[in-house]
């Protein structure tokens, strides 16, 4: 059976700014398919968002046989982090505040980068040398 879809019908649909499914009334309609949504929550409008087909569930795989050879050793350090454990030397890290002065060697611990050393501070930004790279990050 084909859904039909009418301008002013309400349905329901998840919403981004909601976060969640809720209820929205259909704004335009192209070839008989919602093109445009506004939520009745939130007052925004957005694409309409066809569901999506249940994905097959794949097969268990078999398990395997076991092996003579070892087992893998656990995960060690990265080189990053090894180099960065020398390098501070049992100094602290602070945690991340754009209103600290952060001078440069000092490391900080940052929420979403990870522990980080100061390279080169320029009025009020300062270069942190990252796992992922060089960041500039705001300083006091």
């Amino acid at each position: 059976m084909v859904k039909s879809y009418y301008a002013g019908m309400d349905l329901d649909a998840p919403c981004g700014r909601c976060k969640g499914e809720t209820r929205h009334r259909i704004l335009s309609i192209t070839d008989g398919t919602p093109e445009k949504l506004i939520c009745t929550s939130c007052n925004s409008v957005h694409k309409f968002r066809a569901e999506k087909p249940a994905k097959a569930t794949a097969a268990p795989r078999p398990a395997r046989m076991a092996t003579a050879s070892s087992p893998k050793p656990a995960s060690s350090p990265s080189r990053f982090q090894e180099l960065m454990i020398t390098e501070q030397a049992g100094t602290k890290a602070q945690p991340y505040s754009p209103a600290m002065k952060w001078e440069d060697g000092m490391w900080m611990d940052h929420p979403n980068f990870g522990l980080g050393k100061v390279q080169r501070k320029s009025g009020r930004k300062a270069e942190v040398l990252f796992r992922e790279g060089l960041k500039t990050l705001l300083s006091a």
